[in-house]
């Protein structure tokens, strides 16, 4: 039994010892402490946070190597803590952290030794790591030597260094200061001083320094290493200049041609073509920019994002003409691209198409793909929902959609797509989008929802303001429908959304009409604020309340609204009678039912009585179908008609087609006395 557990001891220590990467404890930080006093070992404290990517780099690339392991396991007790949970934050305010991943070690007595701010491979890691151990090379040690004035040149450039790697600037910039006033340009050019070069950014003195006299350099430190160096702070000016807003980038750019001139680097042509294409950007030469990204003829160093940015640049500047020079690139950029960028490309390339077009880009897409792509793109779709039969809808199609301007502001805030109603998928989006007269226009947001939906085209820019209503919460449909069904009941809001849902011709807006109703009071149905409710025949239907209601309040609506206007609405319903029993010739009803008409036109006693009576009396006559007695009846009553006029003129002029030529004369008299005017 004894043997047993001795065997699983060493087991256990055998996979500790050599099992692969760092082996963190999950221990508190006193035990920790403990542990570490225990074994006589320092600390290794890894302070990390979720979010910060270089912490995960190390955590899933570098601390699980196994060389990782073989080094920190024997030398260190190995814990982590995360910044914002647990005793992070309490860590993070004793040791005073301020940026991550930062690795402390840490003495049992929980005093800090040294620091490393940064992530990085893991040889140069280790390397760092290592100057913590060695007491005389940790930034404690430093740090009081420094403190103790007793420093000479080659402690003060090791100090430096070793503050670069904790993160200490303002320390840093006080030693980088003294070092400068005693260091001569032979120790610059020592090995031991290039660490704090390789720090440096562009344009600082000691990048200067490198660049006029290169040649020791190449000699002290290695060709290989310099033009590193050199390459990787001259691209990243050339980047730093190319982004939005950045300071003066022009002078930084002329600076970096000439710093360029004088090198002579390995990837010296990719610099030059990389400077060339940011240089043309920012001039807005757009015809060097289509030049250049013609000649890129591979990706290294992500040189293609750098041509995409270049052309993003000059896009305000150049015709759609200019732009379509850019589109046979395509296949050649997608051949160069890692396979998992080349739908960005396509995607570029397909808007790069769309701002080439003249007037709308409508998609071929099914609903479903449409929906995915202003999801992935997070655009709205514009969807023109049409009938092959509808003369609005061709208009819109041949007049509006094709010009420029409309295309430019469609093409630009949207996914534009059309659907036939009356084909394929055309009649269930008919349904799903509540279409019920053409054209209507329905705008979806990239979730799906409906935004806003608009029925009836226009002209260019009046069409434009009106879909320009969908990014307006006060007017978009979306908006109003989201408040409704939230329960919202404000009166104002009611008849603004009774009336959008009326021109959309949507059933539900007589039941919110009727809400809004049920809401008032009398004193606030008289009023001219809602008049509206009354004034369409589709919130008020005969034998409504809203109408019975009108009907026993007469006296009062007239004082508000006008008599006219209120005597207009009541004859509605009739004079739309009459015309119908015009357009028919009579020949749809009874004898009896201008009885009917005339009875209730007389209990109304409206102020147009004599033109709707006029119209009865012009009903019979049709209705009889005797030529000379519908002549003078309309000589008689057409004085007092009051009518649309060239609907009369239509419906009536066909009576005496079949009359003779006296008759035809006569009638020509009356149209052109009373009709044509």
């Amino acid at each position: 039994m004894r043997n047993l557990i001795t065997i699983i001891t060493l087991l256990m220590f055998s996979y500790s010892a050599f099992g692969q990467g760092v082996n963190f404890e999950h221990l508190t930080f006193d035990e920790a402490l403990a542990k570490a006093k225990a074994e006589n070992k320092p600390i290794f404290m890894d302070c990390y946070t979720s979010w910060c990517g270089p912490c995960k780099y190390m955590a899933e690339k570098v601390f699980t190597q196994e060389k990782a392991g073989e080094f920190f396991n024997p030398k260190f007790v190995c814990v982590k803590f995360d910044m914002e949970k647990g005793e992070g934050p309490e860590l993070a305010k004793r040791f005073e952290i301020k940026a991550f991943p930062t690795f402390f070690i840490l003495r049992p007595d929980g005093s800090m030794q040294h620091k490393i701010v940064g992530g990085g491979e893991l040889e140069d890691f280790i390397a760092r790591v290592e100057k913590g151990l060695n007491e005389k090379t940790s930034l404690d040690y430093l740090n009081k030597a420094y403190e103790k004035g007793k420093m000479n040149k080659k402690q003060l450039i090791a100090y430096q260094i070793v503050l670069n790697e904790a993160y200490e600037k303002s320390k840093s910039e006080e030693v980088s200061k003294k070092l400068d006033s005693i260091l001569k340009d032979k120790d610059k050019l020592k090995k031991e001083y290039w660490p704090i070069i390789k720090k440096s950014s562009y344009g600082s003195d000691n990048f200067k320094f490198v660049i006029n006299n290169l040649a020791a350099f190449n000699k002290n430190i290695g060709k290989k290493e310099v033009d590193a160096f050199l390459s990787g702070k001259i691209h990243g000016a050339i980047g730093n200049a190319s982004r939005i807003n950045p300071k003066d980038p022009l002078s930084v750019l002329k600076q970096v041609q000439e710093d360029l001139s004088k090198t002579d680097l390995e990837d010296q042509a990719r610099l030059t073509f990389t400077l060339e294409l940011a240089l043309a950007a920012q001039e807005k030469d757009v015809d060097k920019v289509i030049s250049l990204a013609g000649q890129i003829e591979h990706n290294e160093n992500n040189e293609l994002w750098g041509v995409f940015n270049a052309i993003n640049s000059i896009r305000a500047n150049a015709t759609k003409e200019d732009l379509k020079r850019l589109l046979p690139l395509e296949e050649k950029f997608i051949s160069i691209t890692p396979e998992n960028s080349k739908d960005f490309v396509r995607n570029y390339f397909e808007n790069l198409s769309i701002a080439t077009h003249v007037g709308v880009y409508f998609q071929d897409l099914t609903y479903e793909e449409a929906l995915k792509k202003a999801k992935q793109q997070q655009k709205r779709l514009f969807i023109d929902c049409y009938t092959s039969w509808c003369g609005p809808c061709q208009y819109m199609a041949n007049k509006v959609f094709t010009q420029e301007s409309v295309g430019d502001f469609f093409n630009s805030n949207f996914i534009c797509l059309k659907y036939d109603m009356e084909k394929g998928e055309g009649p269930e989006l008919g349904k799903k989008f509540g279409v019920r007269a053409y054209p209507t226009f329905v705008i979806i947001n990239p979730d799906g929802s409906i935004l806003h939906k608009l029925v009836g085209g226009g002209e260019g820019e009046q069409f434009i303001g009106r879909v320009k209503e969908a990014f307006d919460n006060e007017k978009a449909l979306g908006t109003s429908i989201k408040k409704y069904n939230e329960g919202c009941r404000d009166k104002a809001f009611l008849a603004s959304y009774a009336q959008t849902l009326l021109g959309l011709y949507d059933p539900s807006a007589k039941d919110v009409a009727n809400e809004l109703f049920n809401s008032l009071s009398d004193e606030e149905r008289v009023s001219p604020d809602y008049w509206f409710i009354f004034a369409k025949k589709e919130f008020s239907p005969k034998g409504s309340a809203a109408e019975k209601f009108l009907l026993a309040n007469r006296a009062k609506f007239n004082n508000a609204n006008g008599q006219e206007v209120v005597d207009l609405r009541l004859s509605q319903d009739l004079q739309k009678q009459l015309m119908e029993i015009l357009a028919t010739k009579g020949q749809a009803i009874e004898t009896s039912k201008f009885d009917e008409i005339t009875k209730e036109i007389k209990s109304l006693k409206l102020s147009n009585e004599k033109s709707l009576l006029g119209l009865v009396a012009i009903g019979r006559a049709v209705k009889n179908g005797n030529i000379d007695r519908f002549l003078t009846t309309c000589e008689r009553e057409m004085p007092k008609v009051k009518a649309n006029k060239r609907q009369l003129n239509y419906y009536l002029s066909q009576l005496t087609t079949r009359g003779s030529d006296a008759q035809k004369a006569r009638w020509n008299k009356i149209a052109e006395k009373y009709l044509q005017q």
